[in-house]
């Protein structure tokens, strides 16, 4: 791709010297200068001050000729500013510590797959190792701060950290490598088990006992400014709650229709019963599980080049996560191609007696083929792109295009009717999302009204629901809206274009310009498709 030169190197510059604070940014860490992250209070004020210089240099650019791909570049760096403006102004607001988002565990397994078999590499170990104690005390300092401002993690958030704490300690001890790093693996316990004591003597008795965002001062705002992240507009909580009312009963209407089709008289969640109670859909061992999620992954390669016309090189794959881990992940993640060349579908093999199994096919297409590792891998290998469009993680757009992939396998004829069943009981749950996001965040909702919404309407367990609400509320307000928001969005551009365009729409086509420049903030992918369609047309 042609790019402006200066335009790029002021795109990867800013990128290059910013810090995101989120999971994904935490994923694709790879210790440059032998550096943890750097996520104090003092670099977000630095970053900042940077993205104003970069928006008034941003601004001098247009005021020449660019070509359209340059002006998309602008335009997600234009946004990945106020996406660093905002940082600055969330900062009081993240929980490091939360059990989904914190990147302790993260840092910890990177650490512990590097090689220390020379002087040079056991040199670089122990001077990244030797980090890892501030590190961690950071984030103690960082609560006593959030304290003192009125902003404390609420009650079972705190238990949350406390278990997922205590499996950090455990993690801390496999990276023990011989007389030499014992100091190390000893000062990062020890600044472990200060946060734990901390939590446990001195911060949870004036935790509260509600949860959301709009207890705190100023949390209203703070989740409106998170909105306008995740989903790129202002809609109002009430409306998007609206929004997701009407998709869930959407979705369940088609949900009947199948109940009908497999020749039972029942209402939908007679039918769940039915299906949680039945032995055919539970895995028995993780083996099970992992050979399950790789057929479904096999299905779908050899028509990769019917309805897209790229592929990565880099390969994909799923392996079950660390099990300590498990308890707090709710079902799985993927990660990217980082110290090796394989995407990864890490799943969660907790609870399998009480799981359903009938939503596989649609995780594993959407972690996946043709989802996020097809997705995102384009454009990571592809060095004519700015840093920020290769590493940038805008999540409606990411997670919009995994959930129109799982869709799109639907059409393609790749589930039987359980398991489009299951399809389509997850994207009832992403709607519930629109609906429980917004409430415990801005509406007022308690969390025994949530747990009873999502028990009614999802067929999630007690433990995956505890978990999903404290990842709401604790870990990535509004994130949750990306999902079905960005599915939506997907969809209705490809009606849009089919009308528009008639015969001259190609589906692959279609396919190439709405991942063209990865995952991009959906208006301006709105932007890039109406380009899309007036030169199309006009051709």
């Amino acid at each position: 791709m042609i790019i402006n030169k200066d335009i790029k190197e002021l795109a990867d510059y800013f990128y290059s010297s910013t810090s995101e604070n989120n999971e994904v940014y935490f994923i694709k860490w790879t210790f440059p200068n032998n550096e943890l992250l750097d996520l104090s209070y003092e670099k977000a004020v630095k970053d900042n001050i940077l993205a104003d210089e970069t928006l008034e240099k941003i601004n001098n650019f247009r005021n020449v000729n660019l070509t359209h791909t340059d002006e998309i570049i602008l335009s997600v760096l234009e946004y990945y500013c106020y996406y660093i403006k905002k940082n600055l102004s969330n900062y009081w607001y993240k929980f490091d510590l939360n059990h989904y988002t914190c990147p302790i565990s993260t840092l910890l397994e990177k650490l512990n797959t590097l090689k220390t078999d020379t002087i040079d590499d056991m040199n670089k170990y122990l001077s990244i190792f030797s980090k890892f104690p501030k590190f961690i005390s950071y984030m103690k300092i960082k609560l006593e701060i959030q304290s003192s401002k009125y902003i404390r993690m609420p009650v079972e958030s705190c238990n949350m950290a406390l278990k997922t704490l205590h499996t950090f300690i455990d993690m801390t001890e496999e990276t023990y490598r011989g007389p030499e790093t014992k100091k190390y693996v000893e000062a990062t316990k020890k600044a472990i088990e200060e946060i734990i004591s901390y939590i446990e003597n001195e911060y949870i008795q004036y935790a509260p006992q509600t949860i959301g965002m709009s207890q705190y001062p100023g949390g209203y705002e703070m989740y409106m400014r998170q909105v306008n992240t995740y989903i790129s507009c202002d809609e109002l909580p009430e409306k998007i709650q609206g929004k997701g009312y009407k998709a869930l009963e959407n979705t369940r209407a088609k949900m009947k229709g199948i109940i009908e089709k497999l020749g039972y008289n029942c209402t939908i969640e007679q039918f769940n019963e039915i299906i949680q109670g039945n032995d055919k859909f539970k895995f028995k061992t993780p083996e099970e599980m992992q050979n399950t999620m790789t057929q479904y992954l096999d299905k779908i390669r050899p028509l990769m080049s019917t309805y897209f016309n790229r592929m990565p090189k880099a390969d994909c794959a799923v392996k079950r996560l660390n099990p300590i881990l498990e308890a707090s992940t709710s079902w799985g993640h993927y990660n990217i191609p980082v110290e090796n060349p394989l995407g990864v579908y890490y799943y969660s093999a907790v609870e399998l007696d009480k799981r359903c199994n009938i939503r596989t096919a649609a995780v594993v297409y959407h972690e996946l083929f043709p989802g996020h590792h097809y997705q995102m891998n384009l454009v990571l290998e592809d060095e004519s792109l700015p840093l920020i469009i290769r590493n940038h993680y805008n999540t409606a757009c990411a997670d919009g295009w995994a959930e129109y992939a799982s869709g799109f396998c639907e059409e393609i004829g790749l589930y039987d009717l359980y398991s489009e069943y299951g399809r389509l009981t997850w994207d009832a749950f992403l709607c519930c999302r629109l609906i429980v996001d917004t409430g415990l965040n801005a509406l007022g909702w308690t969390y025994d009204k949530a747990e009873k919404f999502l028990s009614s309407n999802t067929m999630f367990t007690k433990a995956e629901i505890y978990t999903e609400l404290l990842r709401y509320t604790t870990a990535m307000p509004a994130q949750a809206l990306s999902y079905k928001w960005g599915s939506l969005k997907f969809l209705e551009l490809r009606d849009k274009a089919k009308e528009i365009l008639k015969d001259k729409f190609d589906l692959k086509e279609f396919h190439d310009v709405m991942i063209e420049f990865g995952s991009i903030p959906l208006d301006i992918l709105e932007q890039h498709f109406n380009w899309y369609i007036k030169t199309k047309f006009n051709t």
